[in-house]
């Protein structure tokens, strides 16, 4: 769904069409699901919190105002409800005040990705080990980025930080995310954004 189908859904949502509510609902559900289970590891209470937010949408369609954007609109509003939360809160939030021993957040298993040629295992693992250590906010960011999909702007407006904040952390991440996998070309170690893209795709087809 590109961003004019979803800025028209969007629109003749709010004119109370339940068609284009439900089309909305449809695709981004999985997507919101995929993203709030890795924040908060509480499957019903994940559930809970997108239907409530889309009955909430559905309801206040009227007074909404402009939504230029509706992929981080919703990651928005779905990242705001789970961190409201008190239950969620023993979990993820805030994320960038809890320590690592203390939270569940977005930690990634091997058991995840299935197996691929062009990534061996030792290096899927090293991957994932390395993910693993990052702090909180950086794993965030490298799932909206390769999992999602998301812009450097969109990224930065659901985890509220500035854009060029985002970007700049992406080399510092990349250097984190090499320590310790040696049976890798230089060369395509240096494009660790198009290895972690694939790792992440392999996570999409299973």
């Amino acid at each position: 769904m590109n961003k004019t189908d979803e800025g028209i859904l969007w629109k003749t949502m709010k004119s109370g069409d339940q068609k284009s509510f439900s089309e909305i609902f449809k695709f981004y559900y999985p997507k919101l699901y995929t993203y709030g289970i890795k924040l908060v590891p509480f499957n019903d209470f994940v559930r809970d919190q997108i239907q409530d937010l889309f009955i909430s949408i559905w309801q206040n369609r009227e007074g909404l105002g402009e939504v230029s954007n509706v992929k981080a609109y919703l990651f928005i509003s779905l990242r705001r409800r789970l961190f409201a939360s008190t239950k969620s809160k023993v979990y993820a939030a805030p994320l960038d005040s809890i320590s690592e021993k203390d939270s569940k957040a977005l930690i990634f298993e091997p058991n995840e990705f299935i197996d691929k040629e062009f990534i061996s295992n030792n290096v899927k693992e090293r991957l994932i080990e390395n993910l693993n250590s990052l702090p909180v906010i950086q794993r965030e960011i490298i799932f909206l980025r390769f999992y999602n999909r998301l812009t450097y702007k969109e990224i930065s407006d659901i985890v509220d930080m500035k854009e060029q904040s985002v970007k700049n952390s992406m080399p510092k991440i990349f250097q984190k995310l090499s320590v310790g996998i040696t049976d890798v070309p230089k060369e395509d170690m240096e494009d660790m954004d198009i290895m972690l893209f694939n790792l992440f795709l392999l996570l999409l087809k299973k």
